[in-house]
């Protein structure tokens, strides 16, 4: 196998766990809200809603990454609960703004722990430094995705990426990876992780 087809299977096979894990880990979260009738989508409303005050209809879209018909249906169904509010602006008629009214408030106080815990319960399968690397990961991968969302933490981020045992593209024996992952085991066992201080950073 030449290094270029080695390197399209290993693309591949990291986005591959990467949409599953991503699929599956959202699933869970949701699961722990919906006794409270909601949805991940919905949940998503209330605490944007809870951390910027009001919120334009579109903005929401946006920050939730739902189209606007999409949207439209979410606060329509929150709506009708009682626990969003829209409002026209007062000269240009077009612009919605939604707001969370009290009972919002309410849900969303009675629903957040448990999509935490849910959260938490997931996240403490990594270790500390586990958590951290998938952090700095998933920023990278943000980078890419939206240079907008670039912080004054990718410094640190990429030198702590490269001081890291990546195994490189160029590599062109799979054995690399093989050691690689024997060298993470052996760390494992040699510092066995404190599930105490696990719980506690994720906390």
């Amino acid at each position: 196998m030449s290094k270029g087809d080695k390197k399209r299977r290993r693309a591949l096979e990291a986005y591959g766990t990467l949409q599953r894990a991503a699929t599956m880990a959202a699933t869970r979260v949701e699961d722990a809200v919906h006794p409270f009738g909601l949805s991940a989508s919905q949940y998503g409303v209330l605490d944007t809603l809870q951390q910027r005050g009001p919120v334009h209809q579109q903005e929401l879209a946006e920050a939730l990454g739902r189209s606007k018909a999409q949207m439209t249906a979410i606060i329509d169904a929150l709506e009708s609960r009682g626990l969003v509010r829209r409002e026209r602006h007062a000269v240009d008629r077009r612009f919605i703004s939604v707001y969370l009214t009290d009972d919002g408030r309410k849900m969303l106080a009675e629903a957040a722990p448990a999509r935490t815990d849910a959260i938490v319960s997931l996240m403490r399968e990594l270790s500390g430094d586990q958590r951290a690397r998938l952090t700095r990961l998933c920023r990278r991968l943000l980078r890419v995705l939206d240079p907008s969302e670039a912080t004054p933490e990718d410094a640190a981020d990429d030198a702590a990426e490269a001081s890291s045992h990546d195994v490189s593209d160029d590599g062109d024996d799979d054995g690399a990876e093989d050691s690689t992952a024997d060298a993470d085991d052996d760390d494992d066992d040699e510092n066995p992780r404190d599930d105490t201080a696990d719980r506690s950073s994720a906390s």
